[in-house]
């Protein structure tokens, strides 16, 4: 990795971590799951099927982890965050939850069906972490790397962006597309890219928690933030209630290279 990304992976790394340390109970209340259709295309797309060993990386507290093992997929847990890791074994009994980055996955070689990413694919050193994918995943497994992006069509939605900040401070381009980063490691088969809707309605709390729970906002002097968050409040009670917050998931999959 050339020295200028090698700083670029740094500090997003460092947010990464950083923003996460605190506010998981946050994170839980106010951030969306993922829509039906698109878990079920993910797992059919991977193959994923009720006894299916699925490793989620970066899980959070669990979102996506508890609608796979729903469907009756066994699920091993991996979080970097020790708060997250908290929030997840209060509200996901009974799912391992593994301390551990995507970049040295403390799971052994060829154990898994399939590895799974929800909303954290960004904070990765791409190389490194789909490496890892490869190792871990049996042969014809396959990987899944899952967004809820806010639709920014929506014109109270560009209006919260402005106002939270989030055109200045977002981790990663919206929209941008990470299947050229699952083909630039030559691991993996031909990526398949997949969009769905969805909205979420939130009440005026959890409008304002669900930026509060960004990582840029929790890293911020508290004056700051709480200067912030008073002003996504003001816009939020201009709106209705509940608020409907449009989303577009996108949805990348592949298997491993033959």
């Amino acid at each position: 990795m050339p020295p200028d990304e090698r700083s670029s992976f740094s500090d997003r790394s460092r947010l990464g971590r950083a923003g996460f340390e605190s506010g998981s109970e946050t994170y839980e209340r106010a951030r969306p799951g993922y829509p039906e259709e698109a878990v079920a295309h993910m797992s059919s797309t991977l193959g994923i099927a009720a006894g299916s060993l699925v490793l989620e990386l970066a899980a959070g507290t669990g979102k996506l982890t508890r609608q796979l093992q729903a469907g009756g997929v066994a699920c091993v847990a991996v979080e970097p965050s020790a708060s997250m890791r908290d929030v997840f074994r209060r509200v996901s009994p009974g799912i391992p939850m593994i301390a551990g980055t995507a970049e040295s996955i403390p799971v052994g070689g060829g154990a898994m069906d399939a590895v799974v990413v929800a909303q954290a694919f960004h904070w990765f050193e791409a190389p490194t972490a789909l490496s890892e994918f490869a190792r871990v995943l049996r042969t014809g497994g396959g990987v899944a790397l899952v967004w809820n992006e806010r639709d920014e069509s929506d014109p109270a939605v560009a209006e919260l962006v402005k106002i939270s900040k989030w055109d200045q401070c977002q981790p990663y381009p919206v929209g941008r597309d990470f299947g050229a980063d699952i083909d630039e490691s030559r691991l993996f088969g031909p990526v398949s890219r997949t969009k769905f809707r969805f909205t979420q309605y939130l009440d005026h709390t959890a409008f304002v928690e669900q930026v509060a729970s960004r990582s840029y906002i929790q890293v911020l002097p508290e004056r700051e933030r709480k200067d912030l968050l008073d002003r996504v409040a003001a816009f939020g009670s201009t709106l209705g209630d509940p608020i409907a917050m449009p989303y577009i998931i996108d949805l990348f999959c592949a298997r491993v290279a033959s």
